[in-house]
């Protein structure tokens, strides 16, 4: 009997080709970063000069000891500001003394004009009650009632009592610019003594020297400073970096970035001694992909994108600053 092997290995080819296109259950996940410590920026929120620098980059420090010897300085000009604002607040002093004194006779006129204007007013009315009283006197016929002169005598004694609370009203605020002016209540004059208190502090404090010490056991990373180089608010006088790389910084291939997730455990090996390896576990994830630096490219000349991975590892490893590692972990499909 004659067997036909032909469909056979079809079938077999099928299988085997089947087999090969499944991935593996586990896929490695494979790229480059480098070794780093927290760096702390040394800075002051006030202008310092710089006496004497103590250290170089690179250095390794003990905790206390000296780095930098500074003092900080009142410029010259700050203190020429405060006189100058001293001098235009000590003229609104002045301004407002005379404004009150001003406001105090303008007061006194204007109220003197306004019961002058009332009281002869007051005058006429009383000539005129007294002139139609003395017609009705001479008529022996005729009686004018009391009540017809009512209206008159009414506005008369209205147009008194509006005299007198003119006059009181006038004397109770000429009474109160008079205190103010007598008790000094000068609201440039609080400002003048602040002033004059800060600028006697500053004077007493032109120059405060001090020293500028190791926060912890590390190395000297940038000096950014000359000696004898003034130095801006803020501005960075030295870097400070932990004396071990507890921090490693990798770019994942964009293909790729939907492998890594943040708390994701992975191994970070040495290039020189792959023996040397410690476990580290992912802390942070770049917002956007950017073009991976050449020195972790796989293959340099070649430009590729990736997302920013940082890795959190134990600081008694036995990297380099800034050593070139590799990152592998397994992606389970």
């Amino acid at each position: 009997m004659r067997i036909n092997l032909f469909y056979p290995a079809i079938l077999l080819a099928g299988f085997g080709l089947y087999f090969l296109m499944q991935p593996p259950a586990n896929t490695e996940l494979s790229f480059f970063g480098f070794a780093e410590s927290d760096e702390t920026a040394v800075n002051y929120n006030y202008p310092v000069v710089v006496d004497q620098i103590m250290v170089q980059p690179g250095q390794s420090v003990r905790v206390g000891e000296p780095l930098l010897k500074v003092s900080r300085r009142k410029s010259k000009e700050i203190l020429a500001d405060q006189e100058y604002r001293i001098d235009e607040l000590r003229a609104e002093q002045r301004l407002w003394t005379q404004r009150k004194r001003d406001e105090l006779s303008l007061k006194a006129g204007e109220t003197d004009n306004k019961v002058a204007e009332m009281e002869s007013r007051l005058g006429e009315l009383v000539e005129e009650l007294a002139y139609k009283k003395s017609l009705s006197e001479g008529l022996q016929t005729i009686k004018v009632p009391e009540a017809d002169y009512r209206p008159m005598e009414t506005k008369i004694t209205r147009l008194r009592e509006e005299i007198q609370r003119e006059k009181t009203a006038t004397q109770a605020k000429e009474e109160s610019l008079k205190r103010e002016l007598r008790l000094g209540v000068n609201p440039y004059r609080e400002q003048v003594r602040r002033l004059e208190a800060e600028m006697a502090f500053d004077e007493d404090q032109k120059v405060i020297p001090f020293t500028v010490s190791a926060p912890a056991d590390g190395l000297i990373g940038n000096l950014n400073v000359r000696e004898q180089e003034h130095v801006q608010s803020y501005q960075t006088l030295l870097t400070f970096y932990a004396p071990h790389s507890n921090i490693v910084r990798g770019y994942v291939h964009e293909d790729q970035t939907m492998n890594v997730a943040v708390g994701d455990s992975m191994t970070v090996y040495s290039l020189k001694l792959p023996e040397v390896k410690f476990s580290g576990v992912v802390t942070g994830l770049g917002s956007r992909i950017v073009e991976t630096p050449t020195r972790l490219r796989k293959l340099p000349d070649f430009k590729t994108y990736g997302r920013e991975v940082v890795l959190r590892i134990p600081e008694d490893n036995s990297f380099l600053q800034k050593e070139k590692v590799g990152l592998r972990s397994f992606v389970k499909r």
